[in-house]
């Protein structure tokens, strides 16, 4: 089962807007990767080498996430500031299996200048009752590293399940690593009241 979901769409919440990115976007979302601070831990990227990401090179990216889309593989909305503009990061939702799981991944990222206001949890929570209304998954999962404090925080805050440790689950460098899995799921789950 393969759905074809309209492009583009715009997911609106109190202060974000969380859409496919646009070639008109290259500038936000360059400004917004060039003016990270270095890395504050380990799973932050860090700022970015403008050079490296000229408009046509940014051009292809918007086409590969439409593919990607169009194929129902995975689902990336950039994270946009509703009254600025400004690019904040990201949310995707990989489709891992259709048929009789419905079982997508729920991935997500902030640039660091914007980290520590809810952005990531607001998107969060816009981006899945989406996904299990217009996508038709049932559950979504979240795998974590367990040491990525803020992360975690993002998930609780969101009241997704913790389900257990995946062991050796990912590879960091030449280290396979534990991974923390969380999950949303349809029917079930709920945006804990603040």
């Amino acid at each position: 089962m393969s759905l074809r979901v309209p492009w583009p769409v715009q997911l609106v919440s109190a202060r974000l807007l969380l859409r496919p990115l646009a070639t008109a976007d290259h500038d936000a979302w360059l400004q917004g990767f060039t003016s990270r601070l270095p890395p504050q831990h380990r799973h932050d990227g860090g700022p970015h080498n403008a050079g490296e990401t000229p408009r046509a090179w940014f051009r292809q990216l918007c086409q590969r996430h439409r593919r990607l889309w169009q194929r129902d593989e995975c689902y990336i909305l950039g994270v946009f500031d509703r009254q600025t503009g400004h690019h904040y990061g990201h949310v995707d939702i990989f489709v891992i299996e259709r048929d009789d799981r419905q079982w997508g991944n729920l991935g997500y990222a902030i640039h660091n200048t914007a980290q520590r206001r809810g952005f990531a949890t607001e998107a969060c929570a816009t981006a899945i009752p989406w996904a299990f209304r217009t996508l038709e998954l049932h559950r979504l999962e979240a795998v974590i590293s367990p040491d990525n404090v803020a992360s975690l925080g993002v998930v609780k805050k969101l009241g997704l399940e913790l389900e257990g440790v995946r062991k050796s689950f990912e590879r960091h460098g030449n280290q396979w690593v534990d991974q923390a899995v969380y999950a949303a799921i349809q029917g079930r789950w709920k945006l804990p009241q603040a």
